[in-house]
């Protein structure tokens, strides 16, 4: 008979876990089936405990069926490689972690592809060996090279190629549309198909087949790997397999330390140059106190350029003269600007203000009640760094401003980061 118990997680959405009695195909002793049913549709209490009732009559079927047939179709129906990838995918994509999710993504198209090509797709995920994984990580090695089908631009493209529509239509990304602007540069074919149809032009015309490659590096590979073996320990919660296959592979040979490398210590302000870039911030103009403001504040409190995008002015309490850290606001291709938890436990804080940067908040608030007169019964709508128009800044924009003010003021080039870590050493 099944069982089931519906709980709710840490974040209070429900997940259920299905127990059925059955017999181990192989010894044919008793021995408890476990599946795991996530709540990714958001459906009511209600309706999800209907779902898992059916889920459950459907595993109790199987787990007979699988015995009376002496099969392992209980295996393949329960968990195959694809099967458990989209369950842990629902699970992170539920959670924000966007740029995981595309990395997941990117490991479940090429494993796929692998086990297709071994034979393997439609086997259950136990039956996928230590052997199977480091072929699968060695196909990266072997030639070194992973080539991506590009072409080269040969003219440049007319007026009518708008690089912000295709943007905002996920054709291209912002950053990519910079090497767009003049012939000669190198573009993934498939991109460049995408815009020939956009605006109806001869791709013939614009764009040269290219043989380029680009060498996989070695923490690429290693991003692969980690990737797998994190979703194996999912089955091995699961208890559908015993032993993680992906934690016997290895990458690279002999030393372990082969992807060692120099890494560039990041670019901070001195005291007496971070005293310097505040006196150059005070003398901006206050038509560009939009821009003042948000740079002004991430040096003096710390926080991080998605935390500061994603501050309202409801997260100052100027009682308290302290600011509450509560949500991230980021970017990704995938799904745009979207809104989630700070990146750690403690990051949700509380930050104290200095009384001169109290001041400098005062009279930014006067920018926005310029705007909008009940601006002050809307606290909860406005963001803190804005455009011009006191509408959301692109999460990459202070960055942007940051490094035109370094380079206007030729002052070192230090990243939104950098002001992070001279907050931590005042």
């Amino acid at each position: 008979m099944a069982y089931f118990k519906i709980t709710p997680n840490k974040k209070g959405e429900l997940q259920a876990k299905i127990q059925v009695s059955g017999k181990d195909l192989s010894t044919g002793k008793n021995k408890l089936f476990v599946k795991r049913v996530y709540n990714t549709d958001g459906l009511t209490e209600a309706k999800f405990r209907k779902q898992v009732e059916k889920l459950s009559i459907e595993f109790e079927e199987d787990v007979l069926k699988a015995y009376k047939e002496e099969t392992t179709v209980l295996r393949s129906t329960v968990l195959t490689f694809s099967q458990l990838m989209q369950e842990w995918k629902a699970t992170i994509k539920a959670n924000l972690s966007i740029n995981y999710y595309t990395h997941a993504e990117r490991v479940e198209k090429l494993f796929t592809a692998f086990l297709k090509e071994h034979r393997h797709d439609d086997k259950p995920i136990s039956a996928i060996t230590v052997r199977d994984v480091q072929m699968f990580l060695n196909s990266f090695t072997q030639n070194g090279y992973a080539r991506k089908p590009t072409v080269r631009m040969k003219k440049d493209f007319p007026k009518a190629v708008s690089f912000r529509e295709l943007a905002r239509e996920n054709v291209i990304t912002r950053c990519s549309s910079y090497g767009l602007r003049r012939k000669g540069n190198s573009i993934e074919k498939e991109t460049a198909i995408a815009i020939c149809e956009r605006y109806s032009l001869d791709f013939d015309e614009y764009f040269e087949e290219t043989t380029e490659t680009k060498p996989y590096s070695v923490e690429t590979i290693k991003g692969y790997r980690r990737i797998l073996r994190t979703l194996f320990n999912e089955a091995v919660r699961y208890e559908w397999i015993a032993k993680n296959p992906v934690c016997g592979t290895k990458i690279g040979a002999g030393s372990s330390n082969t992807s060692l490398r120099a890494v560039p210590e990041k670019e901070v302000f001195t005291f007496k140059e971070a005293r310097e870039f505040l006196k150059r911030l005070d003398e901006i103009p206050d038509e560009f106190i939009y821009k003042r403001i948000p740079l002004k504040f991430m040096l003096l409190t710390g926080v991080r350029n998605a935390e500061m995008c994603g501050l309202r002015w409801s997260d100052i309490d100027f009682t308290k003269k302290v600011v509450c850290i509560k949500q991230n606001r980021l970017y990704s291709r995938e799904c745009g600007i979207y809104e989630k938890d700070p990146k750690t436990k403690t990051s949700k804080r509380e930050i104290p203000l200095t009384d001169a940067l109290i001041n400098d908040l005062l009279t930014y608030m006067e920018w926005f009640r310029l705007a909008d007169e009940h601006f002050d019964e809307r606290l909860e709508e406005y963001y803190i760094a804005v455009t011009l128009y006191r509408t959301p800044v692109f999460p990459q924009t202070i960055g942007n401003w940051l490094k035109e003010y370094e380079k206007q003021w030729n002052m070192k080039r230090v990243s939104c980061h950098g002001l992070r870590h001279i907050y931590f050493r005042r």
